[in-house]
C-alpha cells in the first residue's frame, strides 16, 4: 500500500481530473460528506468559499491510496479502515470529505483499482486550517501499521527505511514531471535510465558517447543550471547525472567529458528544434502501422461530449419552462386574490338606509382605511413571495450555470488527454518504431459510451450518493423525502441494537400533518412558492 498526500488548492482542476472518465476505465463517487452540493465540482467550490474566510490557499488535502494488486484486492472496509486511520493521524476527523474510486488499466493491461481521497482544511468552528505538520511520515507509519494489522506486504522502497542505499532508489522514482513525460511518451523512466546507462557502458570516449546518444534519440547538450542534459525526441531535458545515478559517479562523468567543452556545445533551445526536426522526418516516412483514422476517433468523444451537453441543456429548458409556470401561476394566484376580496367588498357594502348610515356616521370611513391597511398588507405579502420565488429560481439557474462550467473544464481535460494519449500512440510508433505500450481503442470505445463513468457496483454509500447526485431536488420534494426518511426516531448513542431506529408514534405524525393542513387553509397561497410555505 502506497499513500501520497499533498496540500493543494485548485478544487475546480482536481474535480475535473478526478471525474475525467477518458484516463479511467471507471469513476465512482463513493463518499461526499460536508457539503449541500452531491457533485464533486459543488462541493469542491463550497469548501472554496469556506476557506476564502481564512489565509489559508492550499486549502485541501488530497491522497491518493495505491493498493498491490498482486496481493489480492482491498475490501471496501479495508479503504474505510484505512482512511479512518489517516484521519486519526493528520487529525482530520470530522472534516469534510470526498472519496473516489478510480480503476484503469496499467502497462501490462490489468485493470487496476486505487481511491482518492480529498479533505478540506478548513474547520468552521475555528475558522482556520487543521495544521499539516510531517504528513508524508505520518502516512508512512499509517500503511507500515495498516500492512502489519491487515497482513499485508511492504513496498520495497518502505523495507529500506533507515538503510544506506534508500536515497539511490528514491532518486530512480518518477516525480510529477517524470510521470508526465512518460505520458506523452509512453517511455518509462526506468527504460530511458537504461537506454543512457548502456550507452555509457559500451563506449570509452565522450565521441562514442555522444553517437551512441544520438542512435537511442538523445542529444547531449549544454543545460542552464547544470553542467551536462541530454534531450529526447519529445523536446524533454533531463540531466545526465541523474541519468547515471549508481552506474557513473560525478567525477567519472567529468572525466570522461572533460575534452568536450561546454561553451561548443549547442544550448537547450538548439537542442529540442533538433528532436522536433527528427520527429518530422520520422513522421513523414509513414510507416505501416501508423495508427488507424484519429481524426474519426477525436470525433468519437466529440459525440459522447455532445449527448452528455445535450443532456444538461434539456434539464436548463425544462428548468425554464418551469420557472416561466411558476411565475405565471404565482401571478394568476394573486391577481385572483385581490379580485375575489374586491368582489367580497362589493358584495357585502350595506346598501339603502343602512348604507347612508354608515356613510353619515363615519363608519364607512373607518372601514375604508382598515381595507387600505389589509390592502398595504396583501400587497407586501405578495411581494415577499414574488422575491422568494425569483430567490429560489436564481439559486437553480445559478446550479445550472455552475454544472455548465464545470462540464466545460471537464471536456477540456478530457480533450487534453485524448491530445496526450494520441501523441503517445504516434510517438511510439512512428519515432521508437515499436507498438504502444496502452492500445487507445479502450479509451475511445469508452468515449463513445460504452463505459460510462458510474457509481459502479459497489453498494453501500456510493449507490446512495451517485442517486443523490444525479436527482436534482426541489424544495417541496425535499420536505417530503426529509417525512419518508424521518418515520422513525433515531435511538440514543448507546442503544446499538436493532437497525438503529424506532418505530415513531404514528397519530402524532398524522395529528401534524392535519395541523398543518389547517393552518395553510387558513390563507391561501399558490402552490408555487415553497420557499413561502415553510
Amino acid at each position: 500500500m502506497i499513500l501520497k498526500g499533498n496540500q493543494r488548492g485548485g478544487g475546480q482542476q482536481l474535480a475535473a481530473h478526478l471525474m475525467n472518465a477518458f484516463d479511467n476505465e471507471r469513476v465512482e463517487i463513493a463518499d461526499v460528506r460536508g457539503a449541500v452540493a452531491r457533485d464533486l465540482s459543488g462541493a469542491f467550490a463550497e469548501w472554496s468559499a469556506q476557506a476564502r474566510t481564512t489565509k489559508c490557499i492550499k486549502n485541501f488535502y488530497s491522497l491518493s491510496l495505491n493498493p498491490d494488486q498482486s496481493q489480492g484486492h482491498l475490501t471496501r472496509a479495508q479503504y474505510l479502515d484505512l482512511l479512518e486511520r489517516t484521519e486519526r493521524s493528520l487529525k482530520l476527523i470530522g472534516q469534510p470529505r470526498a472519496v473516489v474510486f478510480h480503476e484503469k488499466r496499467d502497462k501490462d493491461g490489468v485493470l487496476r483499482e486505487h481511491c482518492h481521497a480529498v479533505w478540506s482544511r478548513i474547520d468552521t468552528e475555528k475558522m482556520s486550517a487543521v495544521h499539516m505538520a510531517h504528513d508524508r511520515l505520518k502516512l508512512r507509519t499509517v500503511a507500515r501499521e495498516f500492512a502489519r494489522d491487515h497482513g499485508l506486504e511492504l513496498p520495497e522502497g518502505m523495507k529500506k527505511d533507515g538503510k544506506p542505499d534508500r536515497f539511490d532508489d528514491r532518486a530512480k522514482q518518477e516525480n510529477l514531471a517524470e510521470r508526465q513525460q512518460k505520458e506523452r511518451t509512453g517511455v518509462p523512466k526506468a527504460d530511458r535510465m537504461a537506454d543512457v546507462a548502456a550507452c555509457w557502458k559500451e563506449t570509452r570516449d565522450a565521441a562514442a558517447f555522444e553517437r551512441a546518444l544520438a542512435d537511442k534519440g538523445y542529444f547531449l547538450t549544454r543545460g542552464d543550471s547544470r553542467a551536462y542534459v541530454v534531450v529526447d525526441l519529445d523536446g524533454d531535458v533531463h540531466s545526465l547525472s541523474r541519468q547515471l545515478v549508481g552506474i557513473a559517479k560525478s567525477k567519472d562523468l567529468k572525466n570522461r567529458l572533460a575534452g568536450h567543452r561546454l561553451d561548443k556545445f549547442p544550448d537547450v533551445e538548439a537542442a529540442q528544434a533538433w528532436a522536433k526536426k527528427q520527429r518530422q522526418r520520422l513522421e513523414k516516412e509513414k510507416p505501416d502501422n501508423e495508427p488507424s483514422d484519429i481524426a474519426k476517433r477525436r470525433d468519437a468523444l466529440k459525440v459522447h461530449q455532445q449527448q452528455r451537453r445535450a443532456e444538461l441543456d434539456r434539464m436548463r429548458f425544462d428548468l425554464v419552462g418551469r420557472h416561466m409556470n411558476e411565475r405565471d401561476g404565482l401571478k394568476a394566484a394573486q391577481q385572483a386574490q385581490n379580485t375575489g376580496i374586491v368582489s367580497a367588498r362589493l358584495e357585502n357594502a350595506p346598501k339603502g338606509f343602512i348604507g347612508f348610515l354608515t356613510r353619515i356616521t363615519g363608519i364607512k370611513l373607518i372601514a375604508d382605511v382598515r381595507h387600505r391597511h389589509q390592502d398595504k398588507a396583501r400587497a407586501a405579502a405578495h411581494k415577499q413571495q414574488t422575491e422568494s420565488l425569483q430567490r429560489r429560481h436564481g439559486r437553480e439557474m445559478h446550479d445550472i450555470d455552475r454544472r455548465y462550467r464545470a462540464l466545460d473544464r471537464l471536456e477540456a481535460r478530457e480533450n487534453r488527454s485524448v491530445d496526450t494519449a494520441l501523441k503517445r500512440e504516434r510517438f511510439q510508433t512512428l519515432v521508437l518504431k515499436k507498438p504502444p505500450q496502452r492500445a487507445l481503442k479502450p479509451e475511445f470505445d469508452r468515449a463513445l459510451g460504452l463505459r460510462e463513468a458510474s457509481g459502479g457496483g459497489g453498494g453501500g454509500l456510493s449507490a446512495k450518493f451517485k442517486q443523490a447526485q444525479d436527482t436534482s431536488f426541489r424544495k417541496g420534494e425535499l420536505q417530503a423525502a426529509f417525512e419518508r426518511a424521518t418515520a422513525g426516531k433515531t435511538k440514543p448513542a448507546g442503544d446499538s441494537g436493532g437497525a438503529g431506529h424506532a418505530p415513531a408514534d404514528q397519530e402524532k405524525l398524522e395529528q401534524a400533518r392535519k395541523a398543518r393542513d389547517q393552518f395553510r387553509s387558513r390563507q391561501p397561497r399558490p402552490g408555487p412558492d415553497r420557499d413561502r410555505e415553510r
